[in-house]
């Protein structure tokens, strides 16, 4: 009997992100089956509605400046339509996956729909699939979604797809049936500790470098902890959270072991030759102390620069103390907001002003560069609120700064805001968050939340004098355009002109 394959399609925006854990995984299982698996990849494909993800932090000041020849090389010239039906007509899979996020669908809809005419059944996983199903699987290129974790389903259809057994039964899975979707029972949590370590062998070499600080580096994406135990509205984690509500004592968020991540460094940094460790959690320093001192015990034996994300209130002068001496060489940290009031009752991040500026001195204190994310033109905003997070920003201690426009994901409580407001329809699916999304509100225009997005670090580190030759170059004319790239030029000499290794993010 011929064997059985599976293809998987990342669409994914030019250059962004490393290779995603789950492809990876699944890969393993699958190889473990005796199942023969293939890739497409978007990563190298110019998208021409937006800007690639690095340059557009280096235009937006977000990054510093650098040399990505290598990588930008291997961007593609022909048409990634045109190279899906290429690959499906040699590799013949039985069965497609599409992992699929809200800024991805776009593109997941358009290799779809080029490779519509094979008699092929189409999965869709991620994030997209199961906190928005019913728009999903509206898509009549798309069979199949994962509600939830996907290791134990994807096992399951390929075997019983191989057998032609019927996969209605199959927990997880989500379909069609008379117009109708239908979203079987949820599986058992996956033992994140027991999972093979991931097989990364489809990406191309060039998927592992990452600009980081201004360098490029061989990178591994190392996975400690998975879901987030916060409740966030402009986040889905809360989404899966609830999911998973009845399902075992701690639900859906979990920690890897110290020796299960042990296992993974070891194996993917001989394997990959890797000079960098990008830990993707979404707040990585959820250690107990027993926990944290076991992963330094780990990790003192790589000694890689790596980076991690995490939360103002995890931040302790010895846990960032511990962080810098096995050779942390970046953080990002969320504030979102700078109205106290406004980032509790809306955003539901519950820390104070004070919190935040301690948490940044105290990064600043063990010379870890520190990146703060921030989210502008949430709903009801207005730019006076726009500008408390400015201020606040002006307080902290950072190395860079980063504004982004706010997103209503679906599966968020502000994503239902936004319906009830009238200001998205309830399937509205935005685009690429680097180019030009942005809510449309009355007190907020798209155009103003655009302008700030592109002058938020000249507003937060140059004098409050110039801020009225900033606001000019928030319009995006002759002259703005003319003004705001002088301003950006000086920025970038005078905050990034430093040693590349004394850095900035480019995460």
């Amino acid at each position: 009997m011929a064997k059985f394959k599976v293809l998987f399609i990342y669409p994914n925006g030019t250059l962004m992100n490393p290779p995603p854990i789950s492809i990876g995984l699944f890969t393993a299982l699958l190889r473990q089956e005796g199942i023969e698996c293939d890739l497409f990849d978007t990563t190298f494909y110019r998208d021409d509605t937006a800007f690639a993800s690095d340059d557009a932090k280096e235009q937006f000041l977000q990054s510093r400046p650098v040399d990505d020849t290598t990588r930008k090389s291997r961007l593609k010239t022909t048409r990634m339509e045109d190279d899906i039906v290429k690959k499906v007509d040699e590799f013949r899979p039985d069965l497609i996956m599409v992992s699929i996020l809200e800024i991805t669908f776009p593109p997941a809809v358009r290799l779809l729909e080029a490779i519509r005419e094979y008699d092929v059944p189409v999965l869709a996983g991620g994030v997209l699939a199961y906190s928005a199903t019913n728009l999903v699987l509206q898509n009549d290129n798309i069979d199949y979604a994962c509600l939830g974790e996907g290791e134990g389903l994807i096992v399951d259809m390929c075997k019983r797809i191989a057998a032609k057994q019927p996969v209605w039964d199959i927990p997880n899975l989500a379909y069609k049936r008379d117009g109708k979707v239908v979203k079987n029972p949820m599986r058992a949590l996956e033992n994140v500790s027991q999972q093979p370590t991931p097989d990364y062998s489809l990406f191309e070499p060039e998927r592992f470098l990452r600009p980081m600080g201004g360098r490029v580096y061989r990178s591994i994406p190392i996975e400690t902890n998975r879901g987030c135990p916060y409740k966030c509205t402009f986040c889905n984690s809360p989404y899966t959270l609830q999911m998973y509500g009845d399902a075992g004592d701690l639900g859906f968020f979990r920690k890897k072991s110290a020796q299960a991540i042990d296992r993974e460094l070891s194996e993917l940094t001989r394997m990959h030759d890797a000079e960098y460790v990008y830990f993707t959690s979404d707040t990585f320093i959820l250690f107990t102390d027993k926990e944290f001192e076991a992963f330094c015990e780990v990790y003192s034996k790589y000694r890689l620069p790596f980076w991690i994300q995490t939360r103002a209130e995890t931040v302790t002068e010895y846990r960032m103390e511990r962080l810098a001496e096995l050779g942390c060489h970046r953080m990002s940290m969320g504030l979102e907001h700078g109205n106290e009031e406004f980032r509790s009752k809306v955003v539901h991040k519950r820390f104070d002003n004070v919190d935040m500026i301690t948490a940044s001195k105290v990064v600043e204190k063990v010379r870890i560069p520190l990146t703060v994310n921030n989210i502008i033109g949430f709903p009801d905003e207005t730019r006076e609120m726009i500008f408390d997070t400015i201020r606040l920003n002006r307080s902290l201690t950072f190395d860079s700064v980063n504004a982004s426009p706010f997103a209503p994901f679906h599966g968020t409580d502000l994503q239902k805001l936004c319906v009830e407001k009238g200001l998205i329809e309830p399937d509205h699916v935005p685009g690429s968050l680097m180019s030009d999304f942005a809510l449309d509100q009355p007190q907020l225009r798209r155009q103003e939340v655009l302008g700030l997005r592109r002058t938020f670090p000249l507003y937060v580190r140059f004098p409050e004098a110039e801020w009225p030759l900033i606001e000019r170059a928030e319009k995006d004319d002759e002259e703005g355009n003319r003004i705001y790239e002088s301003l950006r030029h000086r920025y970038q000499t005078t905050y990034f002109q430093k040693g590349v290794d004394d850095d900035a993010s480019q995460c």
